[in-house]
């Protein structure tokens, strides 16, 4: 005998089976329903793009994370899977150039993406975006925002913040503070994390922007090895380990001190905090490592830092915030149409039913990929669970202009649907309606002699739109049938046995937790669906 496969799945991937699936299309339902309600049209693309259509659109982290594909036993290099649904809309409009503009589109399909897998993050997900092209208007931006918000109330979340910045005012900040433009994306992810990290994590982050990368990742490596157990924790031991990475003694020397408290500062940790709490330790350095490598890479001042820091943490209204803003980047006009934008498309979300506690300005909201040009969104879950982001977006007016001739003006937002349907399970959100299973009525076979009646009886239900399933044994006991039923989730059991067959009646039984919950009234044939659909 062949050996026999071992039953597997590739890291990251997974089988969503059938209860799990009926919440899915409840909430993929909600979510069409509302695309639709604002206009939104559907479209489709392939699964696989041609390489040359992802690279150079993402930026390079997360060009590390796309999936190749090939045919035969070669790899041609020339196709990947999808890393999103954003650049593969803006291939479409560039080679449908009559489509007509402005050209309201959503899709609903999954992505892949090589991360690494943890909760609640897998390699293959649904995405489901909803994008404006050919409008320059903030109607176009504020209406995404209202979207956003709509299909998250409409699924039952009551307290959630859509964060709102602009690239444009990111961009103004970092001029008006004096960040080279180099370093402008190093600015962008130090920022971006400040949720995680805090005001402090983020300036260590910003000193070490522009340090070569090879020093921090030997140094990184040693913390790692150190904090794993592998390595002493004493000065002389970890000052040894660098010396052995080939870092200068005076530089080993300067660290392994500080190093040292850093760890042993750490108690018991989870394995999925050790590289941030290494990074953060070679932050506590960042100084030394400024002066030792900063001499052949272009650095952020420490003046600089301070100054980008006191602009991002402005607060007050929305109203204030931005007047205080334009006021000290008057001089940078890319900044000052940002923030007239902004103000905007604030004063838009009212009028499309946005409550203002809703939406909030946040200058410390990123957003990581790198074609954005204006508005960008982000939305998080205060209750009935914090949670972290569950959509994403902006605008993107340039995009389309790496497949066109001409760009046209683009924004929308992206849905993490996986997160959305993980939060409403864990936090019994869903509707009771929403059952483990389609069928809502089983109908029993007793014997050869019961079939016909059984599957007449069970054409009848379905015809008046009521899910029914047939037992698929004809030699079933009842008490299994019912078992059946109430192991998948059915709620209501039709009994057509002998009996009911000579009498030209129908038992009805509504299962319950227990056989004591349970419900049962014997009806005519005739009655069956008037009776059934009265119980539901």
């Amino acid at each position: 005998m062949a050996d026999k496969t071992p039953p597997r799945l590739p890291a990251g991937m997974r089988d969503i089976l059938p209860d799990q699936m009926v919440k899915r299309q409840y909430v993929l339902d909600v979510v069409r329903s509302v695309f639709e309600q604002f206009g939104f049209e559907p479209l489709q693309t392939p699964a696989i793009e041609l390489s040359e259509t992802l690279l150079g659109k993402y930026g390079e982290d997360a060009e590390k994370l796309l999936f190749k594909a090939w045919y035969g036993e070669q790899s041609s290099g020339d196709l990947s899977l999808r890393y999103d649904l954003s650049v593969p809309l803006c291939r479409v409009v560039a080679m449908h150039t009559d489509l007509p503009r402005p050209f309201k589109r959503y899709q609903i399909a999954p992505v892949w993406r090589a991360d690494r897998p943890q909760k609640g993050r897998y390699r293959e997900f649904f995405q489901c975006d909803v994008d404006t092209v050919g409008s320059a208007s903030m109607l176009a931006d504020a209406e995404i925002v209202a979207v956003n918000y709509e299909v998250l109330r409409r699924l039952g979340f009551t307290d959630l913040t859509i964060s709102i910045n602009s690239r444009k005012v990111l961009d103004g900040i970092g001029q008006y503070a004096g960040v080279p433009d180099a370093l402008r994306a190093g600015l962008y992810r130090s920022i971006d994390k400040y949720d995680k990290i805090g005001l402090e994590g983020v300036r260590r982050e910003l000193l070490m922007v522009g340090v070569p990368t090879e020093p921090q990742q030997k140094y990184l490596k040693v913390v790692r090895e150190s904090m794993q157990g592998k390595i002493g924790q004493s000065p002389d031991e970890l000052g040894s380990a660098l010396e052995q990475e080939g870092y200068s003694p005076k530089f080993a020397k300067s660290v392994a001190i500080s190093t040292s408290a850093s760890i042993k500062a750490v108690e018991a940790f989870a394995p999925n905090e050790l590289q941030a709490l290494t990074t953060q330790i070679a932050g506590n350095n960042a100084l030394a490592f400024r002066q030792g490598y900063g001499q052949s890479s272009e650095l952020i001042a420490e003046n600089v830092v301070d100054k980008l820091l006191d602009l991002i943490q402005l607060s007050g209204s929305t109203a204030d915030a931005l007047d205080g803003l334009e006021a000290r980047l008057k001089d940078y006009p890319s900044a000052v149409e940002g923030i007239a934008e902004l103000r905007d498309l604030f004063g838009y979300l009212a009028d499309l039913g946005v409550p203002e506690e809703a939406a909030s300005l946040n200058f410390v909201m990123v957003r990581g990929l790198e074609y954005y040009t204006g508005p960008i969104f982000e939305t998080t879950i205060r209750k009935p669970k914090a949670m972290p982001s569950i959509a994403g977006g902006g605008r993107y007016d340039n995009l389309i202009g790496m497949f066109a001739p001409t760009s046209f003006p683009a924004t929308g937002v992206s849905f993490g649907i996986e997160r959305i349907i993980d939060a409403m399970d864990e936090l019994a959100m869903f509707p009771p309606e929403i059952r483990p299973t389609t069928a809502e009525a089983l109908v029993t076979v007793f014997g050869p002699e019961t079939v016909s009646l059984s599957l007449q009886a069970a054409t009848t239900l379905r015809q008046a739109g009521i899910n029914t399933v047939v037992y698929s044994e004809t030699s079933g006991r009842l008490g299994d049938q019912i078992g059946y039923a109430s192991a998948k989730g059915i709620p209501f059991v039709v009994v057509l046995g002998p009996d009911e067959a000579a009498a030209g009646n129908v038992t009805l039984r509504k299962l319950g937790k227990t056989a004591q919950d349970s419900e049962q009234q014997t009806v005519a044939l005739g009655d069956m669906v008037k009776t059934l659909t009265e119980w539901r």
